[in-house]
């Protein structure tokens, strides 16, 4: 399979350029591109999250630390909160960090297996359903293009994973001796039915967040006009 940099650098390069088209095409700004450039490469790391030991894990693993620790100081300093002393800042931090590293992945390390579910479909149409919420939810986007920005947002983390994907499986075939490797197959699937519980959760999961995100038509008429699209 794929090494890291293979998948950090092959990812970065296909959304980079993907993310450029639709600026070219006057769908998003360049602002909201970068954006879509960043979700594009973390996707294209996230399969990996299933290896206990891979880079992957880590760097994903760390920025959404770092996510959630920012959405919790955010929420906690607000107008509804006292002011915090220092302690409480460095404190918030530091446990929140500690629960989620020792705690929440210890228990995601246990539940998965390399190239299970997480090497699936399914498992990306999920984190790219859960993006999309999350993205719609944010109110300082622009009301206007807040449903095509949440879409896009969930569908670079999708074409990410897929590019990851899609690596694997190519790096499973021995083009110098014209075989197929043993891990061809296990990449690219629809869902890992070798765990039939954690399937019919995500299964589960993907039209509970399907039934909550925003309407979709809207964005997939105006992503379907590319007539403003300048190449020079």
């Amino acid at each position: 399979m794929a090494n890291f940099n293979t998948h950090l650098n092959v990812a970065a390069l296909l959304t980079g350029v993907s993310s450029a088209s639709l600026v070219a095409a006057g769908h998003v700004e360049l602002n909201t591109a970068i954006w879509l450039w960043f979700l594009g490469t973390i996707g294209g790391l996230l399969p990996d999250i299933d290896s206990d030991n891979s880079t992957s894990l880590d760097t994903i693993f760390n920025i959404f630390a770092f996510t959630v620790i920012i959405f919790i100081m955010r929420y906690i300093s607000g107008d509804d909160f006292r002011d915090l002393s220092f302690l409480e800042v460095i404190a918030v931090p530091v446990v929140t960090y500690g629960l989620m590293k020792y705690g929440l992945r210890a228990i995601f390390e246990r539940l998965t297996v390399h190239r299970g579910s997480c090497h699936s479909l399914l498992f990306l149409v999920l984190c790219g359903l859960a993006t999309t919420q999350i993205i719609s939810s944010v109110d300082s986007i622009n009301s206007s293009n807040a449903d095509m920005i949440a879409w896009l947002s969930g569908g670079f983390i999708f074409l990410g994973g897929l590019i990851h994907l899609t690596l694997d499986e190519v790096y499973s075939v021995d083009l110098r001796n014209i075989k197929i490797k043993r891990s061809f197959g296990t990449a690219l699937k629809i869902a890992d039915f070798d765990n039939i519980l954690l399937t019919l959760a995500m299964v589960t999961a993907v039209g509970a967040l399907w039934y909550l995100t925003p309407e979709i038509t809207s964005t997939i008429e105006r992503l379907s006009d590319w007539s403003m699209f300048n190449l020079f």
